[in-house]
């Protein structure tokens, strides 16, 4: 047995020589998926108990409770991309919301291409580059956010701040599947509720996954601060996203 530093100068031990297992049906759901019934049960107790989590992501082995949550996180991206049918369609709201900013933008198009063949590029690049820079930029973002308590290792930090961020993820996921009920004249309040909920989400896990480390006031100017950094750091990924697929499609087609 052997003894780790996990945060405010607690310690854990940790088994040096875990007894292996054999796989089961939950280990075949995450070699086929890397989401199993332990991540669906981690992202459940980031929304009913995130003090247990949080003090979880300060343990080596996450108390072999909870998924890792950067593994989370990355899983439910995976689902945002398989679920582009629903707010990448032609005839959804996001879709012909495009269409129609980029019109002016885009109507000097060469002969044979259309500004419709320019979004469907466009969507392409975005639902690739999409979740490989949202975890590029959240974890250096992660890494150097300090409000998790003295003496918090870096590893430490990135996984909580994803116990945070993984919520963002998710009410998107939620967001896109509602997304073809929306009317387009309604998209934009749609957007901007669905960024409201998701700014109450990371103030509140954050207190309560905090609750016992700070007092009322600090408590609630870290929550703030987490909620901003963590929102604004989604509006840049969402930027470099498109940036990057609006210049992919254009080299698509040699523009």
């Amino acid at each position: 047995m052997r003894r780790r530093v996990i945060g405010d100068g607690m310690q854990e031990d940790i088994n040096t020589n875990p007894a292996h297992e054999a796989p089961d049906f939950d280990s075949l759901l995450s070699d086929l998926f890397g989401l199993n019934v332990r991540g669906a049960k981690t992202l459940g107790d980031l929304f009913a108990r995130p003090k247990e989590v949080f003090e979880s992501a300060r343990v080596y082995d996450w108390r072999s409770k909870y998924t890792p949550t950067l593994r989370l996180a990355f899983s439910i991206l995976t689902v945002f991309s398989l679920l582009s049918f629903f707010w990448a369609a032609e005839d959804g709201v996001l879709y012909q919301s495009l269409l129609t900013q980029f019109s002016g933008a885009l109507s000097n198009l060469p002969d044979g291409i259309t500004i419709n063949d320019m979004v469907d590029r466009m969507f392409a690049g975005y639902n690739f580059t999409y979740p490989f820079i949202y975890m590029l930029v959240h974890s250096l973002v992660g890494s150097a956010l300090l409000v998790w308590g003295k003496n918090t290792p870096w590893v430490a930090r990135i996984r909580l701040y994803f116990c945070v961020a993984s919520l963002g993820v998710a009410i998107a996921v939620a967001s896109v599947v509602i997304m073809p009920l929306i009317d387009e004249g309604l998209f934009l309040a749609y957007s901007m509720a669905g960024m409201t909920i998701s700014v109450l989400a990371y103030a509140i896990t954050y207190a309560r996954g905090m609750s016992d480390r700070y007092s009322s006031i600090g408590l609630l100017g870290r929550s703030a601060l987490v909620a901003l950094i963590v929102t604004v750091t989604d509006i840049v990924v969402a930027i470099l996203a498109g940036t990057v697929a609006g210049y992919w499609a254009k080299t698509q087609f040699g523009i």
